[in-house]
């Protein structure tokens, strides 16, 4: 055994030891009997490499740090043993550690390297996982197009190899690309295929994981008996056959979430239970942190204060608990490291004075030759200074020539700079007066506010003219009809498209009387199709709108809406009313939308809005919003009072939007009785 690794190995044990990294975090019989072997001096290298990645593995959720250094001696050792293969998978296991703490340029670092490593020794199952690891860091960071290329070029190796243990891997990423671009039907249609294969090949974890997946992928689009039915099958599968904690744990809060959210209370205090039970059990801290806060969140809906005052003992306590344990594993991080480098620091001091002796042999010889060196240099010293005198007055010329033809461009430089600012303000004063054209059409809220006192309307564009706008027409003293819409495309564009459909609802309701949602919006798809000769033109231009006609008389809301969704919140949580699945315009038929009627009472608060406030990149990720959390954001509006909702939701926006950029027209509509 090489006396590098074998030091690193001590130092670990020693660290580790010291610093009680071992709790019971990965306390499993399992781990104990693997460290057990791993500590033994008298085992081959090659049995002691496969130990530390196995030991690598099992610490990858519950102890990344742990993870990366046994990872780390697995690579050390390979290197030494000029075993490549299991070089490139110390690799790959850092890799994953790094990317489970969230470090994901030193992450992708890893599998790159890996990547590179894999194919020098075509090895093309690495070069397949290479590839699938490298997409999952680019999932975790939204960057779905890079990750489809890597997970295309691992399909291809994979199909190569026949592999379906791999493809089973590549079609769970290609689902959760999908899921993360919000096409759900497309990520189902690849966890299926993950699931087939993983059947296939009898690999019961990951069954348990794409189910899992799947359920994921319900809930987020508010099908809470599908996602509990894929949920189920997880939880049962797992229990029955593999018995792996983080993904139990999960999957149990993620059922108790479902039941607290169907107000099924003493289910979701069962699973939430269950959940803690396992993670205490397990030593996953953090995961029975997150169950106790589950169980405190329940009991509070149940109205039991003092259960839920009994939970925050629970949670102050392990959260201090995983303070310490943070602390521990960075101490002892940090001490092999240090020990390490000061291994090498010692290894490069030999090195150098090695190297030092061997001058010192050849000292003699260098002299010498250096003095026959630097008359040679000497003379061609004298030649080229000859040379160059004999040059300088060509190059001078040549040097003012090119001044007085950099003068000149300098001049044009200008000339056309100036011509382009011109042009520029030119264009800004025509897209400002395009401002103010679609300004004076927009209608005044304070009409809208003398017919509905209660309302409100948050209106942001992303650029100076709009592609989303809001009508508004009273038909008489009872009734009045108010409608948001976003059309396709931004700026410009969206505000031209924005304006044809302005016009086109004056003619649909002041001309030809019409005022049912549903009819309105089969009469706007074809007006726009005719204006735009979409028929002829293949143009697809359209937008997404939401129709409401409120009848004070009668205390009802007509609802009807293209390719957009108005949301009723109460003191019961809040509903999604969805319209249509596409919008109006373009060359397809445009099927009936149905117009649904609602009570208009103090109790009901109705939001209409355009997709631009979900979409909105921001918070301490710099990720989107998406549909939950903004729902989230209009149940605590209706809480607030009525005078202060507007200021509500700009300030909830512009503190999730920080310093990002602004992606989209945003527009929020609320109102009530």
């Amino acid at each position: 055994m090489k006396f590098i690794p074998l030091l690193l190995i001590c130092i670990f044990l020693t660290v580790t030891s010291n610093a009680h990294i071992h709790t019971s975090q990965t306390t499993t019989p399992k781990f104990d009997s693997l460290l057990t072997l791993f500590e033994k001096k008298e085992i081959s290298d090659s049995l002691r490499i496969e130990i530390a990645l196995e030991l690598s593995w099992l610490n990858r959720n519950v102890s990344p740090d742990n993870a990366f250094l046994y990872a780390k001696i697995a690579e050390d050792f390979s290197k030494e043993n000029q075993l490549k293969k299991l070089e490139v998978k110390g690799i790959a296991f850092q890799g994953i550690a790094l990317r489970n703490k969230g470090e994901y340029q030193r992450a992708m670092k890893k599998f790159m390297l890996g990547l590179d490593k894999s194919n020098s020794i075509d090895a093309e199952e690495d070069q397949a996982y290479s590839h699938i690891n490298i997409a999952s860091v680019n999932i975790y960071q939204e960057n779905y197009d890079e990750a489809t290329v890597h997970l295309e070029m691992a399909e291809v190796l994979a199909n190569k190899l026949k592999d379906y243990r791999i493809l089973g891997y590549i079609f769970t990423n290609y689902g959760r690309v999908y899921g993360g671009t919000g096409l759900y039907n497309k990520a189902v249609k690849n966890f299926n295929k993950a699931l087939e294969l993983r059947e296939k090949e009898n690999d019961i974890y990951g069954q348990v994981v794409t189910y899992s997946d799947i359920g994921n992928v319900y809930l987020e689009i508010g099908d809470v008996d599908q996602a509990l039915k894929y949920l189920t099958a997880s939880l049962e599968l797992n229990e029955k056959n593999v018995h792996d904690a983080d993904n139990m744990v999960s999957t149990l809060t993620d059922i108790a979430v479902i039941y607290r959210e169907k107000e099924k209370f003493r289910k979701a205090i069962h699973y939430a239970k269950k959940a803690a039970d396992i993670s205490v059990n397990s030593g996953l801290r953090h995961m029975a942190l997150n169950a106790f806060m589950e169980l405190k969140t329940i009991e509070r809906l149940r109205g039991k204060y003092d259960q839920a005052l009994r939970y925050d003992d629970l949670i102050e306590l392990y959260r201090d608990s995983i303070f310490n344990e943070d602390i521990r594993l960075k101490l002892a991080e940090m001490n092999v490291r240090y020990l390490v480098e000061q291994r090498t620091k010692e290894n490069e001091i030999l090195k150098k004075d090695k190297e030092i002796n061997e001058i010192m042999l050849e000292r003699q010889t260098v002299i010498s030759f250096s003095a026959f060196i630097l008359i040679l240099i000497l003379c061609l010293f004298v030649y080229f200074l000859f040379i160059e005198n004999k040059n300088k007055k060509v190059v001078n010329n040549k040097l003012q020539l090119q001044k007085n033809e950099l003068e000149m461009q300098s001049i044009e430089i200008k000339r056309i700079n100036t011509l382009l600012k011109a042009k520029s303000q030119d264009m800004m004063d025509s897209i400002n007066y395009a401002k103010g054209i679609q300004s004076a059409i927009l209608p005044n809220w304070s009409y809208v506010k003398q017919f509905i006192p209660n309302s409100f309307v948050f209106f942001e564009p992303r650029d100076i003219v709009s592609g989303d706008f809001y009508w508004y027409k009273q038909i008489d003293e009872q009734r009045a009809i108010l409608i948001a819409a976003d059309c396709t495309g931004h700026g410009v564009p969206g505000g031209f498209m924005s304006m044809v459909g302005e016009t086109a609802l004056e003619y649909i309701v002041d001309s030809q009387d019409i005022y049912e949602p549903s009819k309105i919006l089969e009469e706007l798809h074809s007006r726009l199709s005719s204006i735009l000769r979409q028929k002829k033109s293949g143009n697809m231009d359209g937008m997404e709108i939401a129709i409401c006609l409120i009848d004070q008389e009668a205390e009802t809301v007509q609802f009807a809406g293209a390719g957009m969704s108005m949301t009723i919140v109460n003191n019961k949580g809040h509903e999604i009313i969805k319209g249509a699945n596409r919008g109006v315009g373009g060359v397809n038929s445009f099927s009936t939308a149905p117009t649904y009627v609602f009570d208009l009472k103090p109790s009901n608060m109705f939001f209409l809005y355009s997709d631009g406030y979900a979409d909105q990149f921001g918070g301490p990720k710099g990720k989107k919003m998406k549909s939950p959390n903004f729902r989230k954001i209009l149940e605590a509006c209706y809480q607030i009072p009525f005078k202060d909702q507007k200021q509500f939701i700009k300030t909830q926006f512009d503190s999730w939007k920080g310093d990002e950029d602004q992606v989209d027209d945003v527009m929020v509509i609320g109102f009530s009785c």
